[in-house]
């Protein structure tokens, strides 16, 4: 027959099972996000320096037209 203490040890193992499955998911999504802002930081320069040149097109453009 099954004791009580076989049956705690066996959810102690599940657990601390389950618990390292969630600490390596927990490692992957932080390794991930890491990654996304990264590419994100470089988006972001990217956007920046075509604002920029927007800027500069339209500031030539409103030179043209005031020359007119």
């Amino acid at each position: 027959m099954i004791s009580c203490c076989e049956i705690a040890l066996v959810l102690s193992v599940t657990n601390i099972v389950s618990l390292a499955v969630f600490a390596e998911y927990t490692i992957r999504l932080k390794a991930k996000q890491i990654k996304l802002e990264k590419k994100n930081g470089h988006e972001q320069d990217q956007i920046n320096l075509l604002k920029q040149k927007i800027q500069q097109l339209e500031e030539k453009l409103q030179r043209y037209e005031w020359k007119k």
